[in-house]
């Protein structure tokens, strides 16, 4: 379970690796982790030109860390660029499939991986300017002898690995945003391709309804006035034009039969216009 919220907060578990390393850096001067001589054997041996060499190289990899994270912060801007401008993928998105859970979804992936990229972009500004700290050696250390200054250059190697360690989690748990955010991402792309069409049925039948108006003879009025069946009249037109049964161009007046209702209606068609002539109730016997 711990494994799964680190995978969906990644934020939260660099926070809490990272709390743990400031606690070691915060800690007293005679903390044994501050010091890599006193775990090794003959370390002695071990003269102050070879820890200037492991002091450098905590340096170059500080430089290193921050490369990537200055490399992440232009990744992440042109992202979220590019996503601001994804309306038209959500607008796809509600032709395609007109169910409003997955209208939600699509809109709720988009939101959460606008939010990991600026997650992403937070963290990665941090390494550039709050973590943008050193350790060094002491101007005293190399005036007060050799053991001086192998003891300053050790503690600050120490301190360096663990303040790269502290960079090099940001680093990575930025990445992980970056990475959570493209999974939401490919999701919204691939509900937005799939090449399905849920509304086609309901299109087709809107446009049959958006493409004519109804007008009706005053003959009509009175029955409409006692029976309220208008919706019900236009609906059977509309459904017999739709069925092709009825020529779409023809001028002449028309006769149907509403079976379910027991109507009979007359109209005319004409062009975009369609005219009602007549509804009587029929019985049968």
């Amino acid at each position: 379970m711990k494994k799964i919220i680190d995978i969906i907060f990644p934020m939260y578990a660099n926070h809490s690796d990272n709390k743990v390393l400031r606690r070691k850096l915060n800690a007293g001067e005679d903390n044994e982790s501050r010091s890599l001589l006193r775990h090794i054997e003959n370390a002695e041996a071990i003269n102050s030109d070879i820890l200037k060499r492991q002091y450098d190289d905590t340096f170059r990899m500080k430089d290193k860390l921050e490369d990537k994270a200055k490399i992440n912060v232009i990744g992440i801007t042109i992202a979220i660029t590019l996503i601001m401008g994804a309306s038209g993928v959500l607008n796809t998105i509600s032709e395609k499939f007109p169910i409003p859970v997955l209208q939600w979804l699509a809109f709720v992936l988009l939101a959460v991986a606008v939010i990991y990229l600026l997650i992403a972009g937070v963290i990665v500004v941090k390494v550039l300017i709050d973590e943008n700290i050193v350790y060094t050696v002491s101007l005293n250390s190399f005036a007060s002898g050799e053991a001086a200054l192998r003891s300053d250059y050790d503690k600050c190697i120490v301190q360096n690995r663990t303040q790269n360690l502290i960079r090099n989690n940001s680093v990575y748990s930025s990445y992980e945003c970056i990475r959570n955010a493209l999974v939401c991402l490919f999701i919204i792309l691939l509900l937005s391709t799939i090449p399905i069409e849920f509304q086609k049925n309901n299109t087709t039948k809107s446009s049959v309804h958006d493409q004519y108006s109804f007008t009706f003879a005053s003959e009509t009025i009175p029955y409409l006035k006692t029976h309220d069946v208008q919706p019900v009249v236009e609906d059977a037109i509309l459904n017999a034009v739709k069925s092709g049964s009825i020529s779409a161009n023809s001028n002449d007046v028309i006769g149907i039969i509403d079976g379910t209702n027991n109507l009979f209606i007359k109209f005319n068609l004409s062009k975009e216009t369609i005219t009602v002539m007549m509804i009587e109730t029929y019985s049968i016997p």
